[in-house]
């Protein structure tokens, strides 16, 4: 009873996604992330940030479930989107609670405000993936955890977005993770964007050399460099979260750890597809 009178008061934050990002009802979902629970039972929880990719389940819910199964239990994960061009002001979502299959998932106003007194920041609400569909793998992996959400452009924002968040891992002693979330290269006509034509060729390109390269970035840790490859070559799509998930690994002296990589072209043949990598920093 104490928690229906909370929630009256709370700004929460309803779903927005339709299922075919992810399942509606509780069953469902817990059906596949079991699943997937089970196909990483060997996995070490022991990363303190990690890049996961946002597509819907069926096509990247396996390595995203994989980056946040490699997370450390915490009192907070910062879940940082993306979605923004290079001039935005990072987007930070102002609610108290996120709507999940798996029941609310509280947000940790404290830290939120501290981003909002450092950062100049706008409000959002908007619907964009890149946030919400992680916000039920983490809920169903950690029930207690409390999230921070926010989208983060690709300038040098991300950078000291990372470095204060490190900050307060290290100095405040809070229990903390990150979790950047971008997809890679976009490719194909339906994205407008064929440097190496159509076929066979393209597809080895983007799994090769465009997408490698931008991985290989991020395990070295090099946030200015996943900017400048991102830009340059089309290689992600939310540069920014990834950006800022390097960033506070690199002040923490982490090492990465790519954990998988797979396109849409795996599930679905087609002539445009979408690049995926998960990586974890422990």
């Amino acid at each position: 009873m104490c928690r229906f009178f909370m929630e009256v008061s709370m700004k929460i934050r309803r779903r927005t996604l339709p299922s075919g990002w992810y399942p509606q009802s509780e069953e469902e979902a817990r059906g596949i992330l079991q699943e997937y629970e089970r196909i990483c039972s060997s996995t070490k929880a022991n990363g303190l940030a990690g890049i996961a990719p946002h597509a819907g389940w069926f096509f990247s819910g396996e390595l995203a479930f994989r980056v946040v199964a490699s997370l450390k239990p915490a009192d907070t994960c910062v879940v940082i989107g993306g979605h923004l061009g290079v001039w935005d002001s990072i987007h930070l979502y102002p609610h108290d609670a996120y709507e999940t299959p798996f029941g609310l998932l509280d947000g940790d106003s404290e830290l939120r405000e501290k981003l909002r007194k450092e950062f100049p920041t706008v409000n959002t609400d908007d619907t964009d993936n890149t946030v919400e569909i992680q916000l039920p793998l983490l809920k169903f992996r950690f029930p207690s955890i409390r999230v921070v959400c926010l989208r983060c452009p690709p300038n040098d924002q991300a950078v000291r977005l990372g470095k204060f968040l490190a900050e307060q891992y290290r100095k405040v002693g809070q229990s903390l993770t990150v979790l950047g979330s971008t997809d890679l290269t976009h490719y194909g006509p339906n994205y407008g964007f064929v440097p190496k034509g159509i076929g066979e060729k393209a597809l080895d390109w983007v799994r090769e050399e465009n997408d490698k390269i931008f991985l290989e970035t991020a395990l070295r840790m090099d946030p200015i460099g996943l900017i400048s490859h991102a830009q340059k070559n089309g290689s992600a799509c939310s540069v920014g979260a990834a950006a800022a998930a390097a960033s506070f690994a690199k002040e923490l002296k982490l090492q990465g750890i790519l954990l998988g990589y797979g396109t849409s072209w795996d599930k679905h043949p087609s002539s445009s597809f979408v690049g995926y990598g998960a990586v974890i920093y422990q």
